[in-house]
């Protein structure tokens, strides 16, 4: 099983990191690999949310939100991520100060193929790695700038892991 943490210091109170981040559908403003994203059956906030998105490659995911603490984290899964038989991801906010807020995101991935699938997790877990903290560096650009980051992701500036 892969497990991956990682976090930014955003520097906006925690409540406008909470609503950027909780506004599901706008995960293609901050994740790459997402071209676009729709919430399904008229919930697009809370437990039981469900969104598809819509990935580079012809790919589509299912996410289904299983928690919602509003104003502080949920918790998602995703289905239909290619060689992934189970994925889970925690995100939280917290107040740094009346200006600053800690975004960390936790996830937890676990590979189909028995041994195989055990024997690509180092790769898997480096490219997961970096996926995720461009995404994060992005996010802050996003929330700090008003606007998406529109630079190569490669070039997307290193962001403070803690406040």
């Amino acid at each position: 099983m892969i497990k991956l943490s990682t976090s930014v210091c955003v520097n906006a109170p925690a409540q406008i990191v909470w609503e950027r981040l909780a506004t599901l559908e706008d995960i293609p403003l901050w994740s790459k690999p997402v071209l676009r994203a729709r919430c399904n059956g008229g919930v697009a906030r809370g437990a039981g949310a469900e969104r598809i998105c819509e990935l580079s490659g012809r790919l589509t995911i299912r996410e289904r939100w299983t928690a919602w603490d509003e104003g502080r984290s949920f918790r998602y899964e995703g289905f239909g991520i290619p060689l992934v038989k189970r994925a889970s991801n925690y995100w939280s906010v917290q107040a740094e100060g009346e200006r600053r807020a800690l975004l960390v995101s936790e996830a937890e991935i676990e590979l189909k193929g028995g041994l195989l699938g055990r024997l690509l997790e180092p790769a898997m877990r480096a490219s997961m790695r970096k996926m995720g903290v461009q995404s994060l560096a992005a996010f802050k650009f996003l929330v700090e700038n008003g606007r998406p980051y529109e630079g190569p992701y490669s070039r997307i500036p290193p962001a403070p892991t803690g406040c």
